[in-house]
């Protein structure tokens, strides 16, 4: 036995000791994504624990590539060892990408937009996202990847001696199996969680996530029930307009104390009292799909944290259906892909649907959103004599010099201001387009409005979510759905009255001018609108409309398990 032993023993030293290069390789690329993790966004940081992680990965990795060597046939073992190499490449370079782009690791919104990409899609995602840094980024991990690779497997490993190469072996075991002991006993709970941060399960659980999501909304298109049970409806309100806007910052607005005067139409209305602003408004997600299943159902954070589906909860559209309404969606934006998944699902409960385009892979590569001027005309003329109207914008998409045509071309970089004057000429001058991006939404959204200002209407003016551009000179521009900072999470809410709709309610619109400062979460934005409607469901909830005087001041605001207006505002 002990003969047995022992020659086992020396056979596991010597495919170590010949295939160090695997192991190194493997170890280095999955490692470096808990580093980060923990250095970077775990507030409480843990040199032990990351320390132990390390012992238990190398550990790992030593195993692994032993086993692998096992394998008799030996084109077999180098294509397992290379396949093992192949693929911990590709989904480090992808963690490097989501990394220097986003600051955070792949997680499911990163995969959908790849897997639901379009050519057309894919070269404004790349345009936006991948820029210089990634590319630096990336390049520099394959090339050091490629030199070593060269030096591991020029020359086997030297060990010092027998006794030596003995002592190493056995104390890397020991050590490695008393650290995953130790992360077992301590830490089940966040290893079974899934947030394991090496690429292959943290890739591997964000692509199970993304891919049930697909097939959920692929499911939840044609079987989400309406179930709404009205029990109060004295709404006499005949056109209720949403405009639904993307990817606009409130603190890159003139209209919420930007320097450059880039919202004239809005801070005209505004100084006039023919709007009313509200100051403190946040998104519940970073990214439009993951805004739209809160934003216009009864879903929110403390029901999904509880576990409860959101699709399982009533909408907006079907609501507005069994209200009386004749519901209207009209849309600059995707009638399928990245972003489109979950609104198409309203767009098709709606009485109407129509788009400006279909994305496709040979459409020029933007549509402005003038274009729905005529839709929206065209909506108005043959209404029913009450209508709902879902007007979505591409508003402050990226890539920002596609949201506005030449004639809107009025900041250039170097008419920013303090701090943002400092900047890099290229952060200056995608500030810039932004700004400009930000003008003619407000000749959009202004224009919008002045089409109900004739009609006993009431308008709403809200973004899915905001936008980070380079704020505090940081290397962020965009949005995304994975860890989101303030600036993608702060939007503007104006809410307009026609005179006519004012005449009629005047006690709605002192209720909406008295609300503008109160702190508020858009994931209950659906009991704001039944409110001031007077629709009620059995959902419907006074303490979560921004206008009632029983709305809940002190609620918490929590992204993403984060505490907005104490760890992140």
């Amino acid at each position: 036995m002990k003969k047995r032993v022992l020659s086992l023993l020396a056979a596991a030293e010597y495919l170590a000791e010949t295939h160090i290069g695997w192991i190194i390789l493997l170890f280095l690329m999955n490692y470096f994504t808990i580093v980060w993790q923990n250095l970077t966004q775990y507030q409480d940081t843990q040199i032990p624990v990351l320390l132990l992680d390390g012992v238990f990965l190398f550990f790992g990795a030593c195993i692994y590539v032993v086993l692998l060597a096992c394998v008799p046939c030996h084109r077999l073992r180098q294509l397992l060892l290379g396949l093992s190499v192949i693929v911990s490449a590709a989904l480090a370079g992808l963690e490097i990408f989501a990394i220097t782009t986003y600051q955070t690791l792949v997680g499911a919104g990163i995969i959908t937009a790849i897997l639901q990409t379009n050519p057309q899609e894919a070269g404004e995602f790349l345009s936006m996202y991948f820029g210089w840094r990634s590319l630096l980024a990336v390049s520099t991990f394959f090339l050091l990847l490629a030199l070593g690779w060269g030096w591991l497997f020029q020359k086997r490993l030297a060990w010092p001696s027998r006794r030596g190469r003995n002592r190493i072996f056995l104390a890397v075991s020991i050590f490695g199996i008393l650290a995953g002991t130790l992360l077992l006993k301590h830490y089940m709970n966040f290893i079974l969680s899934g947030t394991l941060d090496i690429p292959l399960v943290s890739v591997g659980q964000a692509t199970a996530v993304s891919v049930e999501n697909i097939k959920a909304y692929q499911k939840l298109a044609d079987s989400m029930e309406n179930r709404v049970e009205i029990t109060e409806n004295d709404s006499d309100t005949p056109q209720v307009v949403f405009i639904l806007g993307e990817a606009t910052a409130r603190g890159r607005m003139h209209l919420y104390g930007y320097p450059l005067k880039n919202t004239p139409n809005l801070d005209a209305m505004a100084a006039e009292g023919k709007i009313a602003v509200f100051r403190d408004v946040i998104s519940p997600e970073g990214a439009t799909v993951a805004v739209l299943r809160k934003l216009f159902t009864f879903a929110d954070e403390e029901s999904v944290a509880a576990g409860q589906p959101w699709y399982e909860t009533n909408n907006l559209i079907d609501v507005m259906n069994r209200a009386g309404y004749a519901t209207h969606w009209i849309s600059n934006q995707e009638s399928s892909g990245i972003w489109g998944n979950v609104a198409q699902i309203f767009a098709n409960r709606s009485t109407t649907k129509v788009f400006t385009r279909m994305r496709e892979s040979h459409e020029e590569n933007t549509t402005l959103d003038e274009a729905l001027f005529p839709l929206v005309d065209d909506a108005v003329a043959h209404g029913s004599g009450k209508d709902f109207y879902v007007i979505h914008l591409m508003g402050g998409h990226g890539l920002y010099y596609f949201r506005y045509p030449y004639l809107f071309t009025k900041f250039l970089k170097d008419d920013l201001a303090a701090p943002e004057n400092s900047y890099s000429e290229a952060k200056r001058t995608e500030i810039a387009q932004y700004a400009n991006a930000i003008y003619y939404n407000d000749y959009i959204v202004s224009s919008l409005i002045e089409k109900f200002a004739d009609k006993n209407a009431l308008v709403v003016y809200l973004p899915d979510h905001g936008e980070a551009v380079y704020d505090n000179d940081s290397n962020m521009s965009g949005h995304v759905e994975e860890h989101p900072n303030r600036y993608m999470l702060e939007v503007p809410l104006i809410i307009y009255g026609s005179p006519a709709w004012r005449a009629a309610h005047p006690e709605k619109w002192q209720q909406i001018c008295a609300a503008v400062q109160r702190p508020y979460m858009t994931d209950d934005m659906i009991h704001t609108l039944l409110d001031l409607l007077n629709i009620h469901t059995p959902e419907y909830d006074a303490s979560k409309s921004l206008v009632n005087a029983e709305f809940k001041v002190h609620r918490t605001r929590i992204i993403q398990g984060m505490d907005y207006d104490h760890t992140m505002k």
